[in-house]
């Protein structure tokens, strides 16, 4: 060969291919040979005895040979040559990006999950993703259409990033111009400096390679024309500010526009949907939709708006609310353009399961088969701040039939372990505040801006428009930096320019009817730096107050208490400002400390991506779930016993959580010490929507009944601010109740209203319905009460379902365990799966006996049998004392009486309930948009 030729070609033959190595492009013996399209192993060869590949050329056949790949990648397995060693050396790993013209193929346009050409570019190949915001709207769309050339290619900049972190050669080797295999060699023995400059590497986010793109961000604002809805920036005419707030109530009129939520939010969405179409060139109709919303917006709002979005597309879903989305665009660029060298360096800084990283717990971590990150993040919009902890955990989920195959079945698990929101709590407020500083420093009168029920109010309103923008000018610019700096402000009569380039101009405006706003009394003025710092001082508190409190009540409920925040990612568009960001982070970290939590989280932010990449994060975990086959199917197991490697997404796991700590007041100084709710704890979601929790503890029967709320602790004494709900009874009326042994309960809904429960006993169901047959369970699914008066309980546990994951049988946390009390007024389990898996011990390890919560029969000799499947639609299951079994499709009611002293005289179970009177409502004067500002 001439000196000249290439140090690596592939090419392919019938059912096999060639790969010629130049002599020393591997410097050792090769023992396996893998070629990657892309994240999948589509080639894998293995070679006994080693092929000399330093000594001379190298002419390999490569068998199987399953496809051509569109994003080729080949890997050397070997070992050096040590002549000087009297041990075997490593195994190492070379890898070499190539072109897909090198194998002599023209690449595919276009690919479906299995690799093979695509008939049609229709619709059904994209999927969209749309985040609304209150201030901006953006869509991320992933289109497996397109397969470039260029995916192999690792991201140049990221590749030199990660070469500046790299450390002296720790040994001699030779040099390579591969950056995978230099980065392997120079961080042996070293996993946190191997993992940084892997993160360096997908530092950026290589939308190409994961066939995702967005659109610019639009204005949230919108223009109504009859019945046409439109954006801001595409349309001339009056802007409607803040329409998102109205997603709450989609029956109510949204001012200004004549129509309701309902009706709007079709049209809002439709639009959206045609211009994506049109800037990202798709076809019209987009087959696959999914709508982000905010964690504060409660499950039974959202499906009101699923129901109006079902004629925008074949599948319309919403199960990503925004943290979550953001934190998938977090995990996209940590993983990088191939997933599989991605997850190695995520695991390498990772936690095993036991909660210590590969330098903190080497044995354990090594043993693992799943590794996660608590990822808290900060999503701070113009109106709302959403904010999630985040388990995101990679699962090593490759089935047992595979055994120790060369291909792995990686599953991306992302588990919400506590979330909250608020509304009104973002970078409109503070604008608002700096449009009252503004106002007051111009000398405008607070009536000339405001419009709500005031006739001709058109001057009114444009003036709080113009006064709106100036003061949004100021928030950019005073706060953009790190520390606030002092900004001019320089008003100006209509069509007059405003002179200075650092001046932010306040042009006052002129109304078309001819009637003029009221013009401002000073023509400039100063914000300075300290009022800056002032006006942002409470904002930056709140929102630390309720991340640290979210975090906090995570951790907590995830049972790690010798765990902590691993990264913070702040994501928004109000996050730009810099001085937010450092003023939330040096606060996080005062708070974890005063919380016994480790201050030393990592901090993300991507200017870049601060809006879009919710939509981008979104996107991809839907694309990633939708393209991935499940892990059980019969066609998997022989392509990881090939080599091919897979990624899915599960997104079952991204639950509903409460937000804040719920305590009943004890004393007029004092509450319980045992919550009645806790951060963190997970509503389950019934049909329509509706989502609830019940209260973990009973407490004694009070004549007042009151519930406080707190976003963080209890620490301090209850005050009024605190107060959240109240019931009141007379005395005599609570003394009777106490001496019949009522007890007192709660329940939760979405929206945090709570329901009184007064309960003779544990509260009881009216268990209708056809019953289930379970003759077939040895001695039956209920243990009688072993004494006069105790409860009958569970003989057996029950799952939802138990699956094979790698070596062994794993299962679910039960939905009940062998012991459990079944209460006289039945047992009542939520369901989520196709299935009800029951297991016992075999002989000798428990059977007939129930298996103890901590102590059951080794995992290798348990017995699992299956119950019966849940029917479709039916998400209860019940079991009486008597050991009888039925499906709902509906919670059952409760077994109630209408007045509680009728509780005096009823039997086990009989419960009053009554909502319980709180302060929820709309305050419409923490709405900037509202008029009355």
């Amino acid at each position: 060969m001439p000196d000249d030729r290439p140090s690596l070609e592939l090419y392919g033959r019938s059912g096999s291919a060639g790969l010629a190595l130049r002599r020393g492009t591997v410097p050792g013996r090769i023992e396996r040979v893998d070629v990657l399209d892309g994240s999948a192993v589509v080639s894998t060869t293995t070679f006994t005895p080693p092929v000399d590949g330093a000594a001379a050329d190298a002419d390999l056949v490569l068998t199987p040979w399953r496809r051509r790949p569109t994003a080729p990648t080949v890997v050397v397995h070997y070992r050096r040559h040590q002549p000087e060693s009297r041990v075997p050396a490593p195994s190492a790993r070379g890898s070499f990006r190539l072109d897909p013209e090198q194998i002599g193929d023209r690449p595919m346009t276009q690919a479906t999950p299995d690799g093979s050409p695509a008939q049609t570019p229709g619709p059904d190949l994209i999927g969209a993703f749309f985040d609304f915001g209150t201030s901006r709207a953006v869509c991320g769309v992933f289109d497996r259409r397109r397969v470039r050339g260029s995916d192999a290619a690792l991201p140049a900049a990221g590749v030199e990033r990660a070469r500046s972190l790299l450390p002296v050669q720790l040994f001699a080797t030779d040099d390579s111009p591969d950056p995978a295999q230099e980065i392997e060699d120079r961080t042996i023995g070293i996993p946190r400096i191997r993992g940084e400059a892997w993160r360096e590497v997908f530092g950026c986010a290589p939308l190409d390679v994961h066939h995702v793109s967005h659109t610019r961000p639009r204005t949230s604002d919108l223009v109504v024309t009859g019945d046409g809805v439109d954006f801001a920036t595409d349309a001339t005419g009056e802007r409607i500010r803040g329409a998102k707030r109205h997603l709450a109530d989609l029956d109510i009129e949204v001012p200004g526009t004549g129509l309701s939520g309902r009706e709007l939010f079709r049209g809002v969405y439709a639009r959206f949907a045609e211009l994506v179409a049109d800037e990202l060139n798709l076809p019209r109709a987009i087959g696959s939709l999914s709508v982000t919303f905010p964690t504060k917006l409660p499950p039974d709002k959202r499906d009101e708006l699923l129901t109006v979005l079902r004629t925008l597309g074949g599948k319309v879903e919403m199960n990503i609310d925004e943290a979550v989305a953001a934190a998938g665009f977090a995990m996209m660029k940590r993983l990088g353009a191939d997933f599989l060298l991605g997850v190695e360096a995520f695991r390498l800084n990772a936690r095993c399961p036991e909660g210590g990283r590969a330098w903190e717990q080497p044995d354990e971590w090594a043993k693992a088969r799943a590794w996660h990150e608590n990822l808290l993040v900060l999503d701070v919009g113009g109106g709302t701040t959403d904010c999630a902890l985040i388990k995101v955990t990679v699962v090593d989920a490759t089935p047992a039939a595979a055994g120790n195959s060369p291909g792995r079945f990686y599953t991306l698990q992302p588990q919400v372990l506590a979330s909250g929101g608020r509304l009104n709590l973002g970078g409109d407020r503070l604008t608002a505040q700096l449009f009252t500083l503004l106002r007051t420093k111009l000398g405008i009168r607070p009536g000339d801006t405001r419009f709500q029920g005031v006739e001709q109010a058109a001057p009114r309103k444009q003036l709080f428009q113009a006064l709106w923008e100036a003061a949004d000018a100021v928030k950019r610019k005073g706060l953009g930096a790190k520390s606030p700096v002092a900004v001019r402000v320089r008003s100006a009569a209509p069509g007059s320019a405003v002179q200075g380039s650092d001046a932010v101009p306040f042009v006052w405006p002129e109304s078309p009817d001819g009637t003029a706003p009221a013009e401002p009394s000073a023509t400039e003025v100063t914000v300075t730096a300290d009022e800056l710092a002032e006006q942002l001082r409470e904002l930056v508190a709140e929102i630390t107050w309720l991340a640290g409190g979210i975090a906090r009540g995570g951790i907590d409920v995830s049972g790690g208490g010798h765990e902590s925040v691993d990264r913070v990612l702040f994501s928004g568009g109000s996050m730009h400002s810099a001085a937010l960001r450092r003023g939330i982070e040096d606060g996080l970290r005062r708070r974890f400390e005063s919380d016994r939590l480790a201050p030393t989280f990592e901090v993300e932010f991507d200017a870049e991506f601060a809006k879009t990449g919710t939509a981008v994060g979104g996107v991809y975990l839907d694309a990633v779930a939708d393209l991935s086959p499940d892990a059980e199917d019969p066609e998997v197991i022989p392509e990881l016993l090939s080599g091919i490697s897979y990624l899915d997404v599960d997104a079952s796991r991204l639950y509903v959580n409460l937000a804040a700590d719920f305590h009943l007041r004890k004393g007029s100084q004092e509450t319980y010490p045992e919550p009645v709710f806790s951060r963190g704890q997970r509503l389950e979601l019934e049909p329509g929507g509706r989502a609830y929790a019940e209260g973990r503890v009973s407490y004694p029967v009070r004549a007042v009944l009151a519930v406080h709320r707190y976003d963080v602790s209890n620490d301090d004494a209850p005050d009024a601010e605190s107060l959240w709900a109240t019931h009141t009874m007379l005395q005599e009326e609570a003394d009777q109740l106490a001496v019949a042994g009522v007890n007192v309960r709660f329940e939760i809904d979405q929206e945090e209203r709570i329901t009184l429960l007064l309960c003779k006993g544990t509260p009881g169901w009216l268990l209708e319905g056809p019953e289930v047959d379970t003759t077939a369970v040895p001695h039956g699914l209920v243990a009688p009460p072993e004494h006069e008066g105790a409860p009958a309980t569970l003989r057996y546990s029950l799952h939802q379902e138990v699956y094979q994951v790698g070596v062994g049988l794993r299962e679910r946390e039960p939905l009940a365990f062998a012991g459990d009390p079944v209460p006289a007024g039945g047992l009542l389990l939520h369901v989520a799966a196709r299935r009800i898996t029951l297991y016992w011990g075999q002989p000798g390890a428990g059977a007939g006996t129930g298996v103890e919560r901590d102590a059951g029969p080794d995992p290798a000799h348990r017995e699992f049998g299956t119950l019966a499947d849940v029917p479709e639609g039916y998400v209860w299951v019940s079991l009486d004392p008597t050991g009888t079994l039925r499906f709902h499709q509906q919670r059952p009611r409760r077994r109630t009486v209408t007045v509680p002293l009728d509780l005096v005289d009823a039997a086990d179970g009989v419960v009053f309930e009554e909502v319980m009177k709180s302060g929820l409502f709309y305050d419409e004067s923490k709405d900037p948009f509202s008029g009355t500002l």
